[in-house]
């Protein structure tokens, strides 16, 4: 049985960045359009080509590939924390973390000292069928 997730489109994505940075500060743009659109396509391969993956590996390939590719000029780590726990809602699960939980994990991968899959193992931790 294939399971149909529903993905972010790049316009999403950088609707939610321009949201994001005149929420809470930070230069809004683009670094590389293509590197984004291939980063967003990522976790569909995995689906496709990977069939063992589960939604947290999904959602967690959207965070590691936002944080480690720096996309956009600012809000890396943010943007990333959101779209994927906007991938987590649109496909039935609510990501449950504090802030200072949610800011722990993502510098914690942007600093090197998680792995994508440790991150997939979190967000299964932290999240709830909706």
């Amino acid at each position: 049985m294939t399971i149909t997730y529903s993905w972010l489109t790049l316009k999403e994505v950088i609707a939610l960045h321009q949201e994001l940075i005149k929420d809470y500060g930070g230069h809004s743009g683009i670094l590389n359009e293509g590197a984004l659109e291939l980063t967003l396509f990522h976790p569909q391969q995995l689906a496709y080509y990977q069939s063992n993956s589960n939604l947290y590996d999904l959602a967690a390939a959207y965070g590691y590939g936002l944080v480690k590719n720096h996309c956009f000029v600012d809000g890396n780590k943010r943007i990333a924390f959101v779209v994927m726990a906007v991938f987590l809602l649109r496909n039935g699960h609510e990501l449950r973390a504090t802030e200072v939980e949610a800011v722990d994990i993502m510098l914690n991968l942007a600093q090197g000292n998680i792995t994508q899959s440790e991150l997939a193992l979190w967000l299964a931790e932290n999240c709830v069928v909706v």
